[in-house]
């Protein structure tokens, strides 16, 4: 699948699992994890005014974002975070997902 494709089904998923804490939108790259395999990068980014989440919350929208991919064939494992409106990335967090390790600045 490619990154459009994680980001329809992600917000699908998202937006069902999701919505009642403030879900906005998905956001995906594709990359590679800290054992230079390939890696899908999803975020789920929710409003500013989100009320804190228990981590069931959380864990239950990994889990039934991982069966949902699965089923439409991706075969990456899908790396989840939720962040809030406006909260942006570390630059280095970003770089590292981004390229293998050879290409990589820092290791």
């Amino acid at each position: 699948m490619n990154d459009a494709d994680i980001q329809i089904v992600a917000d699908r998923v998202l937006r069902r699992e999701l919505g009642k804490f403030g879900y906005q939108r998905t956001e995906v790259r594709s990359g590679f994890d800290h054992s230079d395999e390939p890696a899908a990068y999803v975020d789920a980014v929710l409003g500013v005014d989100a009320p804190p989440l228990e981590p069931t919350t959380f864990f239950d929208a990994h889990a039934a974002l991982g069966r949902a991919l699965l089923a439409e064939g991706e075969e990456r494992f899908p790396y989840f975070r939720m962040r809030r409106l406006g909260e942006e990335l570390p630059e280095d967090e970003v770089s590292r997902e981004s390229l293998p390790r050879a290409d990589r600045s820092h290791s």
